[in-house]
């Protein structure tokens, strides 16, 4: 018996550690992230992990899933909504194997990266473009919104949008000025500048060099970025950040995709309406006034 627990004790260690080498650091990932998808996910990973099945091979399958969702919300009927929410939380699952997979398999490559960013673009435009269609199919019912629910769609998809990127900028910001473990841009585009350099003269790789490409002209119009005049004591800085950088990521992207799944299970797009436009923007404007006090506070001791 004594036998029997020791090796099922040794067991549990081997796979968490295992697990712990598929994770990214922890400000990488949004609360519901880490403690939901990403264990859920390592199962996934475990049965993948002997086959030949690779990172992108899982990142298309995430936007196939994705895409699945974007259609059954489409349809805008009460059981093709629980179909379409299904699709997408496997949609949010794999999405979170394929990196834990390159990580654990130590074969991602930067065209991976820019293929899992593509793919949260393309899922996205495909599930709103299937609500859309549902909607203007009048069958399903907005509560208290005598006017067309494409209306509450188009700000809804804006909010998602504008949480996404404030978190995320909060997010390197915290990882820059509190932990000193942020890639700048400028490090990003001569990684890839050199990736590309390297293939450009490899016949059969159009598709990543297409991707590099695409990604260097968009890393021109990045909105936000790193003032390069702001400068912190990191101490100081991660005492004052390390609890609301947690705060933000309640209103990150994987949250709005569990409200928006929810809803789905449901029926009701208006629990999804009522957080994205109404409860994640008084939200986010109370915690952008604390940010703000943080910051000026930072700067005052500074002086």
């Amino acid at each position: 018996m004594k036998n029997k627990n020791k090796k099922f004790k040794e067991y549990n260690k081997q796979i968490f550690k295992e697990y712990r080498k598929t994770l990214k650091h922890m400000v990488f990932d949004e609360t519901l992230t880490l403690y939901i998808l990403r264990p859920i996910a390592f199962i996934f990973v475990k049965l993948l992990y002997p086959t030949n099945i690779t990172p992108n091979q899982v990142s298309l399958m995430s936007i196939i899933m994705g895409m699945m969702s974007g259609y059954f919300f489409s349809r805008g009927d009460v059981t093709s909504y629980f179909i379409a929410g299904f699709f997408y939380f496997i949609c949010l699952i794999l999405d979170c194997v394929d990196g834990m997979i390159a990580r654990l398999k130590k074969n991602g490559t930067p065209v991976g990266r820019i293929v899992d960013g593509f793919a949260d673009y393309i899922v996205g435009i495909s599930v709103y473009i299937g609500l859309g269609i549902g909607f203007s199919k009048g069958m399903v019912n907005i509560d208290f919104w005598p006017y067309s629910p494409l209306i509450l769609l188009f700000f809804a998809a804006a909010s998602h949008i504008f949480h996404a990127m404030i978190v995320d900028y909060y997010r390197v910001e915290f990882m820059s000025h509190g932990l000193g473990k942020v890639t700048s841009v400028w490090e990003e585009k001569r990684i890839f500048t050199e990736e590309m350099n390297k293939i450009k003269h490899i016949p059969g790789k159009w598709l990543d060099k297409i991707l590099i490409s695409v990604y260097l002209g968009y890393s021109h119009l990045q909105i936000f970025h790193l003032n390069e005049q702001q400068h912190y004591n990191r101490r100081a800085y991660y005492k004052s950040n390390k609890f609301i950088i947690f705060l933000w990521f309640w209103i990150g992207p994987t949250a709005h995709v569990f409200v928006l799944i929810i809803s789905a299970f449901f029926y009701r797009p208006i629990i999804y309406f009522v957080f994205t436009i109404g409860l994640a923007n008084i939200y986010m404007l109370i915690l952008w006034i604390i940010q703000v006090k943080i910051k000026q506070r930072l700067r005052r001791n500074q002086v």
